[in-house]
């Protein structure tokens, strides 16, 4: 039984470096910055502060935070709501999760040579795939500065948005052609609704049953 027991706690002691090695830190704030802890009220959110697991982020008028997230920075707009819904580092990879329910934010995401990220920005009515790793995004509008993203509807109807380009859904409307900020080079799948490969090639995304929407960033 002592056995047992010991090999269990050692166990859990190797586990742990597994699964804490990377935490959400408030970098900087502007104006009235608030988080929401879980089972908590409203509180000033201060430098070097640790977001947790379904922490709530708020933004008031001409205010902005800026968070830390090992290697990914997240600038959060003002007037702005946002969940951290998931962030954990496990076996190489790390996966973060997080839901804007309303405002902007721009993110920055860095990978580092053995770590793959698995990065995911929902909002009610848009989902996007990132290949890249930098960008704005309000849940409606999309704009790329670096990288190409997959933007989805709600319909998983896809277009391709690169650097330099912006597009905009409002959930069942067609993603907008990269035109709209440059010279588009997105395709559109307008028939597609879940996984799987598309008329002429183009890959849909995730079924509407995966997703709420949102950005989803999968880099090696």
């Amino acid at each position: 039984m002592k056995k047992t027991i010991t090999a269990l706690i050692l166990l859990f002691i190797l586990t742990i470096p597994v699964f804490a090695g990377i935490r959400a830190v408030v970098k900087e704030t502007k104006g009235r910055v608030e988080i929401k802890l879980p089972f908590k009220n409203w509180q000033r959110a201060r430098k070097g502060m640790v977001v947790p697991k379904n922490a709530v982020i708020s933004t008031g008028f001409r205010s902005s935070a800026v968070i830390s997230m090992g290697r990914t920075i997240l600038q959060v707009k003002q007037l702005t709501r946002l969940k951290l819904q998931e962030l954990i580092e496990k076996e190489g990879t790390v996966s973060t999760s997080l839901f804007l329910r309303i405002g902007k934010i721009r993110a920055t995401v860095k990978s580092a040579k053995g770590v793959r990220q698995n990065f995911k920005l929902k909002s009610p009515v848009s989902t996007a795939a990132v290949r890249g790793t930098d960008f704005d995004y309000d849940g409606v509008k999309l704009q790329v500065y670096k990288g190409v993203v997959q933007f989805f509807n709600l319909l998983s109807q896809r277009r391709d948005i690169g650097a330099g380009e912006e597009s905009e859904t409002h959930g069942y409307t067609t993603p907008g052609s990269g035109e709209d900020g440059r010279l588009g080079k997105g395709t559109v799948n307008p028939s597609a609704t879940g996984g799987g490969e598309g008329p002429g090639g183009i890959t849909s995304g995730p079924g509407s049953g995966d997703f709420t929407g949102g950005i989803v960033i999968h880099l090696k």
